[in-house]
C-alpha cells in the first residue's frame, strides 16, 4: 500500500476513536448531566457554553492557515517560513485571548438579562460565562499549536491529546455533580481538562517539528497579510458555522424558554454528533489535498474526492438513517420517554439537512487544501444568514420545531443546488457525475437498510439502549451487503489486490 494511502488510513482510524470516545462520553454523560442539575439548570448551561462558543470567532481563521502553510512549509523544507507563520499567528491569537477575557466579563454581566434565566441561576450563569471564557481564550491562545500536529498528519497524537482531555473533563464532572454542585463546578472542570490538553499540545508540537521556532515578537505585515489572505475566508466559513449551529440554541432561549433549549438541544446534539464523525474523516484529506496540490498530481486530487466521498458517505449514511428512521426511540431510552416526542421531531428535522448535506464534507476539506474555499464561504455565509432570520421568524409561530426548520430549508437548497457545480469546477468532473456516479450509488445502496431500519422500529421497539444497539448491529448487513454488490467491480480492482499484497508480504 502507498505511504501516503496508510498515512490516511491511519488518521482516518485515530480520528474515528477520537469520535468514538467523545459519542461514547456524549451518550452516557448527557442523561447523567440533565438528571442531576434538571430541565432548567442544564439549558442554562448549554445557553452559556453557545454564548461563549460565539468568541471562538475571533480566531480570525488562523488555525486552517497554520495547517496550510506549516504543512506547505515542511513539505517544501521551509522551515524558517513556517515558523514565521506560526510565531505569527501564536502572537495575535494571545492578544485575542486578552480580549475574549473582557468580552466575557461584559457578557457575564448582561447574561440574565439577555436570556430568560432564572433569578434563582443568575449569579451560577455569571461564574460560569466567565470561567467558560477563561477556557475559551486559553484555547484561543494556545491551541494553535495543535494545527501544527495536524499539518504534520499526526493525528494520532491528536488522539492522545484528546483521549487524555476527555478522560480529565469526564471523571471531574462525575466528581463534582456526585458531590452536588452546579453548572459553575462543571464550568471549572472543563477548564481543568483545557488547560492540560493545551499543554500537551504545545510539548508534542515542539516534539514532532523541533525546527519551528516561536518568536513571541511583533510579526511583520507582509505576513501578516499572508495569513489573512487565506483565512479571512476560513473566517466567512467559521462564522456561517456558528450562524448555523450555534445559534439555534439562542435563539431557542431568547424567544421560547431556557427549558426547551434542553429539548432542542439533545436532538440539535445526535446531529452535532454525526457531523464530527464526518469531519473527523475528511479532515485527513485537507493536507493530503494541499501535498497533491503541491506536487501537482491532479488525478490523486480526482482519486481522493472520489474515493472519499463514497467512503464517507458509506461511514455516515447508516447513523444519518438510523436517526431518522428510529430516532425517538433512541431519545427514549437515551434520555428519557418524556424527550422522545418534542426532542425526536427536532431530530427528524434537523436529521434531513444531514441526509442530504454530509456528502459534501469530502469536498470542502480538499478545497481547504488547496486554497479553493473562497467560493464556498460567499456562499455559506449567505445560507447562515437566511437560517438565522427563517429560525427567529419560524420560532415565533412554531416555537423549537421552528428553529429547526429554519436550519433546515437553506441548507437543503445549498446541498442541492450549489455543491454539485462547485465539486465539478474543483476536481474538474461534470455535474451529472457527481450526481450519479459519486452520489446516487450510495444513496442507493442505502435504501433497503433505511427500509429495514423503519420496519425495525415500527415492528420492534427497543426497550433499553443494549437492544437498540444491538438491533443497529444486526441491521447494518443489509447495507454492506448492497454497497458490495454494487461496488463489486471497484473492490476486485482496487480493494482485493491490496488486501492480497498485504497479506503476501505477512
Amino acid at each position: 500500500m502507498d505511504l501516503r494511502l496508510r498515512h490516511i488510513a491511519r488518521n482516518v482510524l485515530s480520528n474515528w476513536l477520537t469520535m468514538a470516545a467523545t459519542l461514547a462520553v456524549g451518550f452516557f454523560l448527557a442523561p447523567y448531566v440533565v438528571h442531576r442539575l434538571g430541565n432548567v439548570a442544564y439549558g442554562v448551561w448549554v445557553l452559556a457554553v453557545s454564548a461563549v462558543n460565539y468568541l471562538y470567532l475571533l480566531d480570525l481563521g488562523m488555525r486552517s492557515s497554520v495547517l496550510r502553510y506549516v504543512s506547505k512549509g515542511h513539505t517544501t523544507q521551509d522551515h524558517d517560513g513556517a515558523s514565521e507563520i506560526l510565531s505569527a499567528a501564536f502572537w495575535v491569537r494571545m492578544q485575542i485571548g486578552a480580549l475574549v477575557i473582557l468580552l466575557c466579563a461584559v457578557l457575564s454581566a448582561l447574561f440574565p438579562v439577555l436570556f430568560r434565566v432564572p433569578p434563582a441561576l443568575a449569579r451560577d450563569a455569571r461564574e460560569a460565562v466567565l470561567i467558560i471564557g477563561l477556557t475559551a481564550a486559553l484555547t484561543l491562545s494556545v491551541g494553535v499549536f495543535g494545527a501544527v500536529i495536524s499539518a504534520l498528519n499526526r493525528y494520532d497524537l491528536l488522539t492522545i491529546v484528546t483521549l487524555t482531555q476527555i478522560s480529565i473533563r469526564v471523571i471531574s464532572i462525575v466528581l463534582v455533580l456526585r458531590a452536588g454542585r452546579g453548572i459553575v463546578a462543571i464550568a471549572l472542570c472543563e477548564l481543568v481538562a483545557a488547560t492540560i490538553g493545551n499543554l500537551l499540545l504545545v510539548y508534542i508540537s515542539r516534539k514532532i517539528y523541533p525546527e519551528l521556532r516561536v518568536r513571541l515578537t511583533i510579526p511583520r505585515w507582509e505576513v501578516l497579510r499572508k495569513i489573512w489572505s487565506y483565512s479571512f475566508y476560513a473566517f466567512l466559513l467559521t462564522v456561517a458555522g456558528q450562524l448555523g449551529y450555534e445559534t439555534d440554541n439562542l435563539v431557542v432561549g431568547a424567544f421560547v424558554s431556557a427549558s426547551a433549549v434542553t429539548f432542542y438541544s439533545i436532538g440539535n446534539s445526535l446531529c452535532r454528533y454525526t457531523q464530527q464523525i464526518v469531519g473527523a474523516m475528511t479532515s485527513t484529506f485537507t493536507p493530503v489535498a494541499s501535498t497533491y496540490e503541491a506536487a501537482r498530481q491532479s488525478s490523486s486530487l480526482r482519486a481522493l474526492y472520489y474515493n472519499g466521498t463514497r467512503a464517507t458517505m458509506a461511514m455516515s449514511l447508516p447513523v444519518v438513517i438510523t436517526l431518522l428512521t428510529r430516532g425517538r426511540n433512541f431519545i427514549s431510552v437515551w434520555m428519557g420517554p418524556q424527550f422522545a416526542q418534542t426532542s425526536g421531531t427536532v431530530l427528524m428535522i434537523l436529521g434531513t439537512s444531514l441526509l442530504f448535506n454530509l456528502q459534501n464534507s469530502p469536498a470542502g476539506a480538499i478545497a481547504w487544501g488547496i486554497e479553493k474555499h473562497k467560493t464556498v464561504a460567499k456562499v455559506a455565509v449567505p445560507e447562515a444568514l437566511a437560517n438565522l432570520a427563517l429560525s427567529i421568524i419560524l420560532a415565533r409561530k412554531f416555537g423549537i420545531y421552528g428553529v429547526a426548520i429554519g436550519t433546515l430549508l437553506p441548507s437543503l437548497v445549498t446541498s442541492q443546488i450549489f455543491w454539485p457545480l462547485y465539486v465539478s469546477r474543483l476536481v474538474n468532473i461534470g455535474y451529472t457525475e457527481v450526481v450519479f456516479k459519486v452520489w446516487g450509488p450510495v444513496y442507493l445502496a442505502a435504501l433497503p437498510y433505511a427500509v429495514a431500519s423503519y420496519l425495525a422500529g415500527v415492528l420492534f421497539p427497543a426497550r433499553n439502549i443494549g437492544i437498540f444497539v444491538l438491533e443497529t448491529i444486526a441491521l447494518l448487513p443489509i447495507f454492506g451487503l448492497t454497497l458490495t454488490f454494487l461496488f463489486w467491480d471497484q473492490i476486485k480492482r482496487q480493494v482485493l489486490p491490496r488486501f492480497r499484497a498485504v497479506a503476501n508480504a505477512k
